[in-house]
Parts: C-alpha cells; structure tokens; sequence
C-alpha cells in the first residue's frame, strides 16, 4: 500500500513541474514508515520496486532518477551514518553521498536519455546549480532531523495502529 502511494506521488511528480524534487522527498518520508513498520528488508524491496516502476514507467526521468539515486535509499543509510565520528566527518560523507547521487543521475539523464545540458549560461549554471542542490540537501537534512522527531513524538504509534 505504501509502495503504491510512493509511485502515485512519484507520479505527480512527474506531471506537475514544482513537484520533481518534493515527490522524492515525500517518497523518502514514507520509506521512514515502511522501514519502521515492516524492517529495513522490506524497505529496500520497496526502494527497489518503486524505483524500477519510476524510470520504467514515470515520463520524467529526472523526478524518478533523483528517487532512485538519492532520496529512495538515503533515509535507509542515514541512521549509520549518524553514527559517524567526529559529526564534521559525517556530514561530509553525506553531502558526498549526496552529490555523488546527483551527479549520477544528472549524467544518465543527459547521455542516456539524451536531455540537452545546454543551458542558458553553460558550465557557469551547471556549477551554480551544484551549489544551490547543496544548500537544499543542507535544509533537506535539517528538515527530515525534524521530520523524524514529529513522526517519533506523534505518528509512529497511530501509524503502527492503522498498518499492522
């Protein structure tokens, strides 16, 4: 059931332009709740599912790459990689695993699928781009910290409730 919301709003994503990246991150929210309700093996099935079912099936390839490169399986590794000591390091190896994800699939997009890079300033707004997904992957972390919280505080037992 989850899966299937995932791919619904992956979607939309995919239909409506301002959602290309927001589906991403709604579908790793509900990855939080797959993999606290079932296990983590069930939410890499469905990481899994939903991401074949996105880049077969969703007419944007960047909103079901940017899933399938990052945001699908980040929520999964995120909790070891909070473990990481000093924090300074930590955060450095997610932003790596971050730009490494985005780069990937900003790559395939362009010599797979053939979507044109030109762009209207060139290499200058590739760079530039870079560095604002940077500052978005800054508040995306800041704001799964406290999606988290909220689901810990509030939802996980009415979530436990309704799917078990």
């Amino acid at each position: 059931m989850l899966a299937a919301l995932s791919i619904t709003l992956m979607f939309l994503g995919s239909i409506i332009w301002a959602f290309t990246y927001v589906a991403p991150f709604v579908s790793s929210v509900i990855m939080i709740i797959i993999s606290d309700v079932a296990n983590k093996r069930n939410a890499l099935i469905t990481y899994a599912a939903v991401s074949i079912i996105s880049v077969l099936f969703l007419p944007d390839k960047e909103c079901a790459l940017t899933y399938v490169f990052f945001f699908g399986y980040y929520v999964l590794i995120r909790e070891y990689l909070e473990k990481i000591k000093p924090k300074a390091l930590g955060f450095l190896v997610k932003v790596l695993i971050y730009n490494v994800g985005i780069i990937s699939s900003q790559l395939i997009l362009i010599y797979v699928f053939g979507i044109p890079f030109e762009g209207f300033w060139g290499i200058w707004g590739a760079v530039i781009l870079l560095l604002v997904a940077n500052l978005v992957f800054v508040f995306y972390e800041l704001m799964l910290s406290r999606v988290l919280i909220l689901y810990e505080l509030k939802y996980k037992g009415k979530v436990h409730k309704l799917l078990k």
